[in-house]
C-alpha cells in the first residue's frame, strides 16, 4: 500500500509540473515566451520589467522545486537525496539567475541563444531529469556494496 501511495504522489507531482507548464501564460510574467517562439535571432530582445520578471521566475523556480523534491522523496525516501537536490537547485539558481541578468542588457547574437538556454533551466524542471537517474545509479551502487 505504501508503494501505491508513493506512485500516486509522484504522478500528482508530475501533473503539477505539467500544470505549471500548461498554465504558464496565466500564472507568470514572461515576455520571452512569445519571443523565443518566434524567429528570435533576427529580433531585438523584448522589453522586460526586470523586477516583475525576477519575482515571476523565482516563484516558478520554487514551484518546480517543490514538485521536484516531492518526486525525489517519493522515489527514493532519502533525506540525503533531498538535501542534495536542494543544494544543486540553490547553486544552480544563483548562478543561472545572475548570468541571465548580467547577459540581458547585451545585444550580441550569442547572447540570445545563451539566454534561451539559461531561461530553460530556470523555468523548466530540467535538473529533475538529471538528478533522478543520478540518484538511481547511486542507490543501486549502495545496495550492491
Amino acid at each position: 500500500m505504501n508503494k501505491i501511495i508513493s506512485v500516486v504522489l509522484i504522478v500528482i507531482s508530475l501533473l503539477g509540473l505539467a500544470s505549471v507548464r500548461l498554465l504558464e501564460n496565466d500564472l507568470f510574467y514572461d515576455p520571452f515566451i512569445a519571443y523565443f517562439k518566434s524567429n528570435f535571432q533576427l529580433q531585438q530582445l523584448p522589453d522586460v520589467d526586470k523586477g516583475l520578471y525576477l519575482i515571476s521566475t523565482v516563484f516558478r523556480y520554487f514551484i518546480n522545486l517543490l514538485f521536484t523534491v516531492c518526486i525525489i522523496w517519493f522515489l527514493y525516501k532519502s533525506k540525503e537525496f533531498v538535501k542534495a537536490t536542494l543544494w544543486v537547485h540553490l547553486f544552480s539558481f544563483i548562478i543561472l539567475l545572475a548570468a541571465f541578468f548580467i547577459l540581458l542588457p547585451l545585444e550580441d547574437e550569442w547572447v540570445k541563444m545563451t539566454l534561451f538556454y539559461i531561461r530553460r533551466f530556470l523555468i523548466h524542471p530540467i535538473l529533475l531529469f538529471i538528478l533522478v537517474p543520478g540518484f538511481y545509479f547511486i542507490s543501486k551502487k549502495q545496495t550492491v556494496s
